[in-house]
């Protein structure tokens, strides 16, 4: 069985890693952490979503509220009334969700408002060429 795990280096950091169970020569509790001893290597069990959200942010993962990590590239929707991110469209009563905490559904909005109307400033540019264009037509 492959174990997703924390691989403890020498100046103090973590990276993630994959050991089997097979390869483990023995388990210890150091700290109130189970610490997997693997040849000369030490592996500590990852307990925490903020743990795995240190090593994969950069991936693309972020905690929306404190009992999930989401993959924000799965993401394919949000539901400002219920605080929801869905992971297909169209979304069905059967859909998988995971849920956003009130401070990130703000951060969510302000950003939406944003993204809106910057999107409104660029179809509002295209319209005015446009005309610009039908204009230059017509002489």
């Amino acid at each position: 069985m492959m174990m997703t795990v924390l691989k403890l280096c020498a100046d103090g950091s973590t990276e993630l890693a994959c050991i089997s169970l097979l390869d483990v020569d023995y388990m210890e509790i150091e700290g109130r952490k189970i610490v997997y001893h693997v040849d000369q290597a030490k592996y500590r069990h990852i307990s925490t979503l903020s743990e795995l959200e240190e090593h994969l942010a950069a991936q693309g993962f972020d905690m929306l509220d404190k009992t999930n990590l989401v993959n924000l590239n799965r993401v394919a929707s949000f539901d400002d009334t219920q605080g929801k991110v869905y992971f297909q469209d169209p979304v069905t009563s059967s859909s998988k969700y995971a849920t956003v905490a009130l401070i990130k559904q703000k951060l969510i909005r302000r950003e939406m408002l944003h993204s809106a109307a910057a999107h409104i400033r660029e179809i509002l540019k295209r319209i005015k060429l446009n005309e610009l264009k039908q204009r230059i037509m017509e002489f």
